[in-house]
């Protein structure tokens, strides 16, 4: 892994938070999710390879249902 990969960190805030207001991208909370869309896309067409296909059942993720006393 890169070292500048190891440096990247990551926020995950609730739309309806106050930190999702942070002003570090423009556009509404609705709007810079979308971009997350757009720019998923054009960095997969840069691998060259085609989009993965599968159902649901299949994809490789792991689901985890959110404990009530976490925050």
């Amino acid at each position: 892994m890169s070292d500048a990969r190891r440096q990247m960190t990551v926020r995950v805030v609730s739309l309806r938070s106050a930190e999702a207001g942070d002003s570090r991208v423009a556009g509404t909370p609705s709007e810079r999710v979308a971009l997350v869309g757009v720019l998923s896309a054009r960095l997969w067409a840069l691998t060259q390879q085609p989009l993965p296909v599968y159902h649901r059942a299949e994809m490789p993720v792991r689901v985890v249902a959110r404990q009530a006393n976490r925050r």
